[in-house]
């Protein structure tokens, strides 16, 4: 049981870390010490339609710091996101936005003395914290 409880952690904090980073986005913005940009396309079978379906952009540091989601082949937003980080570079609040770009709901992150990420409160749009989630380590 302690072990699923630590992959199934391990498997949250990957996501709430790592966001949608394939492998290497992060790392290649690091090590350019640019930000990157990167549309994803859909494409139709015959590869002759295509439109861009999701935008990520990285900061200099590797830090995911805006991502959004297109709908209706492309023609409109979907959701947006910005990423917010503290001095020591964990992501600090998550700011969600509607198809009419307005706040839907926003996260913020706690983390401990070890700089793991032990907590992750929710708040809708009216700044009310809704709901939170609570991660417990366990080594075996």
């Amino acid at each position: 049981m302690n072990r699923l409880i630590i992959l199934i952690v391990a498997v949250l904090l990957t996501l709430s870390n790592a966001f949608a980073d394939y492998p290497g986005r992060s790392r290649e913005a690091k090590k350019a010490g640019k930000k990157l940009t990167v549309k994803e396309w859909k494409t139709t079978p015959d590869g002759k339609n295509k439109w861009v379906d999701h935008i990520e952009v990285y900061n200099a540091q590797g830090q995911l710091i805006e991502e959004k989601e297109y709908g209706d082949y492309g023609r409109s937003l979907s959701w947006r996101a910005e990423f917010i980080y503290n001095a020591k570079g964990q992501l600090e609040k998550e700011i969600i936005y509607n198809e009419r770009n307005k706040v839907s709901k926003v996260r913020k992150y706690e983390y401990d003395s070890n700089g793991r990420c032990i907590r992750r409160l929710n708040y809708g749009a009216n700044g009310i914290l809704n709901s939170y989630r609570q991660f417990e380590f366990s080594f075996e």
